[in-house]
């Protein structure tokens, strides 16, 4: 995954990023955050969080990571763990994922209710395109600062004002039915470093405390199931870019990061 620091006006090319020398897992924890990150977006809604508690033990279908929270809200419950990862050279992937040291987030939505629920956690690394690349990375997500909470989310964007698309863009996600769950990763290069898409949304853009001292996770979930289309990817749907309204934004609470 390469995220941008600065997203790109349109008609610039982006600078090329040069790579990190890979860094062993233990190493990690003496590693200092010297990136930005931004504060709030502008239009979008409120995240919805219930009250974070630890996840269930014992499951094994339960996320288990350092800091392993569970929310509710509504018949949507949302697990989730992060932890510390990446110590392979630089360059490599696994799973579509670039191996940077950085932090992984496992997940689990679940759908308590008794009508299918649409979970928009299939993020291209880059949004307006009319159609879900078929190598799209599962792993990406979006990395930004909510009120001094590293966010890592799952979610689409407003278009920004005086932006038309020939195409309405889309981005992936999971029809999950009525008692089912869908898991994944999200994945956030260390040292943090903001990654949101480009102008042409309403996104975050400033920078912020660099010493981020708690996390969260966020995947946007609606009931517009009507709306999902076939994808190139096995098992993901295609389904139109909006911004998060109401309590469609759920995210767990703030907890303690792992690494400072």
């Amino acid at each position: 995954m390469t995220p941008q620091t600065f997203p790109a006006r349109p008609g610039e090319a982006r600078p090329a990023r040069p790579s990190r020398p890979a860094l062993r897992h233990r190493r990690l924890l003496g590693l200092a955050v010297g990136a930005v990150l931004v504060t709030s977006a502008c239009g979008q809604a409120s995240p919805s969080s219930g009250p974070a508690t630890p996840a269930p033990g014992g499951d094994p279908g339960t996320p288990t990571g350092t800091a392993a929270q569970t929310t509710v809200v509504g018949s949507v419950r949302l697990e989730a763990s992060i932890a510390p990862e990446g110590q392979v050279q630089s360059g490599a992937t696994v799973a579509g994922m670039s191996v940077h040291p950085g932090l992984l987030v496992d997940y689990r939505v679940t759908n308590t209710g008794t009508k299918p629920v649409l979970a928009y956690d299939v993020v291209p690394q880059e949004l307006g395109s009319g159609t879900l690349p078929g190598n799209v990375d599962v792993q990406h997500a979006w990395v930004y600062e909510q009120s001094g909470v590293l966010r890592i989310s799952k979610q689409g964007f407003a278009t920004a004002p005086n932006v038309r698309f020939i195409a309405a863009p889309v981005m992936g996600g999971h029809v999950i039915a009525p008692g089912a769950s869908v898991t994944g990763r999200a994945y956030a290069v260390w040292p943090l470093v903001l990654d949101v898409p480009g102008e042409s949304f309403v996104a975050p853009r400033q920078r912020v405390d660099p010493a981020v001292g708690q996390w969260q996770f966020c995947v946007q979930v609606d009931d517009r199931t009507d709306q999902a289309r076939p994808s190139a990817v096995a098992g993901v749907v295609q389904v139109p870019v909006r911004a998060p309204q109401g309590d469609e934004l759920v995210c767990t609470g703030p907890a303690a990061m792992p690494i400072r």
